[in-house]
């Protein structure tokens, strides 16, 4: 119970971070796997076991990653996709902006473009908008009572560098695991 017990008495998800590397820890091998079958397989069970997903507009735009379960059977509980994109920089042409009637998205934004807000709208993404900290970033903390708000309480965060930097540096990582691969 210890993930309900955090949900309950901190009114803020249950997070888990993952990230897969490769044997010299470089986090981008060109669109080729860096770990194996097993660990993605680990990979779409957590996702399936979270109801979000949380990335940045960065990893979007690099990737263009799925963020769906994939395993047999499991499909349709894919986490809800939440990316972080302050400057709604991301790549209208991606999979999660052109399948957001097949996985609900969410995206943290600080915008004030009313084309792109009206554009991702007409698309059906649910934009949230919120105000930054001094330092120009948002608060993590806050992003996260909003998701709980709204009734996710358990995420699995898949993104970069700076991203995962940050919510480590802030202790926000419940669970965290870490795939290393041998090339």
């Amino acid at each position: 119970y210890k993930n309900y017990n955090f949900v309950r008495k901190n009114k803020s998800p249950y997070v888990i971070g993952k990230l897969a590397v490769s044997s010299n820890f470089f986090i981008l091998n060109n669109n080729t796997y860096i770990s194996n079958e097993h660990s993605r397989k680990v990979s779409h069970i957590l996702r399936f076991l979270s109801q979000g997903i949380l990335t940045s507009y960065k990893t979007i735009n690099s990737d263009n990653p799925k963020l769906s379960c994939r395993l047999n059977g499991l499909e349709m509980y894919s986490p809800k996709i939440i990316i972080i994109d302050k400057e709604l920089k991301i790549n209208f042409k991606s999979f999660v902006v052109n399948n957001v009637n097949k996985f609900p998205t969410f995206i943290f934004h600080n915008s004030q473009n009313s084309k792109k807000i009206s554009n991702l709208k007409k698309k059906g993404i649910k934009l949230i908008y919120m105000e930054t900290e001094k330092n120009g970033y948002f608060d993590l903390k806050k992003i996260f009572k909003k998701l709980y708000l709204i009734g996710i309480h358990q995420i699995i965060v898949e993104s970069g560098k700076n991203l995962t930097l940050e919510i480590l540096s802030k202790n926000l990582f419940n669970e965290f695991y870490l795939f290393r691969g041998n090339k």
